[in-house]
């Protein structure tokens, strides 16, 4: 009887040897786990913070794409300015206003 009982003991210990090996490696999944949560979160704020910057550094391209088309406009208006100038000054010259 008491050769069954250590059989059925150590059949007993032995399962319970593998349950805890079972539990360490499931502790160290999770561990793991954790730690890529984590990382997904570092990652999100990261590519947040990537998106707000590309955002900014579009708007600063498209201005400086616009800076040219602006002066040309400038100038434009500018030469349109001095052309009306003379002619609005050649005309009162010839009316005889001096």
């Amino acid at each position: 009887m008491e050769n069954k009982e250590e059989s059925f003991e150590i059949q007993v210990l032995t399962r319970l040897a593998v349950i805890e090996s079972k539990l360490d490696d499931y502790k160290k999944i999770e561990d793991i786990c954790y730690r890529a949560y984590n990382n997904t979160k570092e990652n999100t704020k990261d590519i947040n913070n990537l998106k707000e910057k590309v955002t900014s550094i579009e708007k600063d391209v498209e201005g400086i794409k616009d800076q040219p088309r602006q002066r040309m406009f400038s100038l434009v208006g500018t030469i349109v300015s001095v052309v009306i100038t003379a002619i609005v000054t050649f005309v009162l010259a010839k009316i005889g206003i001096d």
